[in-house]
């Protein structure tokens, strides 16, 4: 039945008589980033030394020849996240009515016992740096008052998931949260997207909510804020000294009962010096501020973020691959990270696809350092080959650069149409460009 068992989403462990494991299915392995084969012919209590006899249902099954339905355990999983595990174990039986091992067969829950469905499950972040685990324990302060909070993070760090950890540990936490990316909605628009609209208001207008009334009693998220233009900073201003706004085209103020969480992907001191951010709105949003440290710089995160994600996409992508080779994580440690965790996720996610049916993934793919690796470079199997023998820093900064140049002619060195094209806000895009020496090669052309 090994081939039916393997095919389970649901851990499956099997022991014989002694509690020596005789099989261990993909499941089991993948929650817990092994090689299932590396864990047969060893002893329960060898596999899991943080177990007592006692502890352990598999080995009291052969023990007490009993039972056991429903079991829970806090577990940990392989990234060291906490999970919720429900298992279920029985002894097995030979012909002759002699015990000859035991099955357990366990699923992992979303919310330990006893948790009522109208309590919000708290959003886990992972990391072993101490920077990014002081940064989770100050936005679970600040998540438990009313306050505002403003999170600064490079594109890719995770934003959001700090704002929903801050939600849920809010008294709003039963109430819905709402997001808003600034840079996604067109000027003309975001003011009634916020705000609201009456009837006649203009050509075409209806009375529709916007997103301070749809928050209402809850939270509201605006990510990157410093795209939002000034003139409605300043009224964003005003809902937050006074508590009031008017929708487009009406006269009544309506009262705002939202929680404020404000994200930015340019520092805030840099934004208020470019004039991205007004002064007064900033020191009003960042009673709470949350600093996101970039991947790179979480050396010890990396590996433990990409077990993760090859825990949670594994079973959809490729159920053969239950963990990461040590030649993996190292590749993976190399990489510099611009995209940081929304990178290493999709890294991760492309690697399942293009491995092969191995337990362990020795290899991951990788986007080549250059347009025409992209065009030319793949193999047989449409796999991605590794960037060439060169420093990782020269390779990015090669690639970013053709990406901006071919950007740049193709708009006829119209750079805000660059920026919207490459999803940067202008004034980071000038920034890359004098780094890059892009500047400085537009300005020769243009003397």
């Amino acid at each position: 039945m090994k081939h039916v068992l393997d095919s389970l989403t649901q851990p499956v462990t099997i022991v014989d008589r002694d509690g020596y494991f005789v099989y261990y299915n993909r499941a089991s392995a993948r929650m817990d980033g092994v090689d299932p084969d590396n864990i047969l012919g060893h002893h329960v209590l060898e596999v899991s030394p943080w177990l007592q006899m006692e502890d352990s249902t598999l080995l009291r099954c052969l023990s007490e020849q009993s039972r056991f339905t429903d079991h829970y355990q806090a577990y940990n999983g392989v990234a060291g996240e906490q999970l919720h595990y429900m298992h279920s174990a029985m002894p097995l039986y030979g012909r002759s009515g002699d015990i000859i091992g035991a099955i357990e067969i366990g699923r992992v829950l979303t919310a330990g016992p006893g948790k009522h469905d109208n309590q919000r499950e708290v959003p886990e972040i992972i990391s072993d740096d101490p920077a990014m685990r002081r940064q989770i324990e100050a936005v679970d302060i600040y998540g438990a008052s009313e306050l505002p909070v403003l999170i600064y993070g490079e594109t890719g760090t995770g934003k959001e998931l700090f704002a929903r950890r801050a939600h849920a540990m809010s008294p709003r936490a039963g109430r819905s949260m709402l997001c808003l990316n600034c840079a996604a909605i067109p000027e003309n628009l975001l003011e009634s997207t916020l705000f609201g609209t009456t009837r006649g208001a203009f050509t075409g207008a209806e009375n529709r909510k916007g997103l301070l009334a749809l928050a209402d009693g809850g939270t509201l998220f605006l990510d990157e804020l410093n795209s939002m233009p000034i003139t409605l900073q300043s009224k964003l201003l005003r809902v937050l000294q006074d508590g009031y706004y008017r929708p487009l085209g009406s006269q009544e103020p309506l009262k705002a009962d939202i929680r404020l969480i404000t994200a930015m992907n340019q520092p805030p001191f840099d934004a208020v010096r470019d004039g991205n951010l007004r002064e007064d709105l900033y020191y009003r949003i960042s009673v709470g501020f949350i600093v996101i440290p970039p991947l790179r710089n979480r050396m010890n995160d990396i590996g433990l973020i990409a077990r993760r994600f090859v825990s949670r996409y594994g079973p959809a992508l490729n159920p053969a691959v239950t963990h990461l080779g040590e030649t993996a994580i190292r590749q993976l440690e190399q990489h510099d990270w611009p995209g940081n965790v929304r990178e290493l996720e999709n890294v991760i996610r492309r690697s399942l696809l293009l491995a092969g049916h191995e337990a362990t993934m020795e290899t991951v793919t990788l986007m080549p350092d250059s347009l025409s690796d992209l065009a030319s470079g793949l193999d047989n199997r449409g796999a991605l080959p590794l960037p060439a023998a060169r420093p990782l820093r020269e390779s990015l900064a090669s690639y970013e650069t053709q990406l901006i140049r071919t950007a740049v002619q193709r708009h006829n060195h119209n750079l805000s149409a660059v920026a919207r094209e490459l999803a940067l806000p202008r004034t980071t895009l000038l920034s890359r460009m004098q780094k890059l020496g892009i500047i400085r090669e537009e300005q020769a052309q243009a003397s």
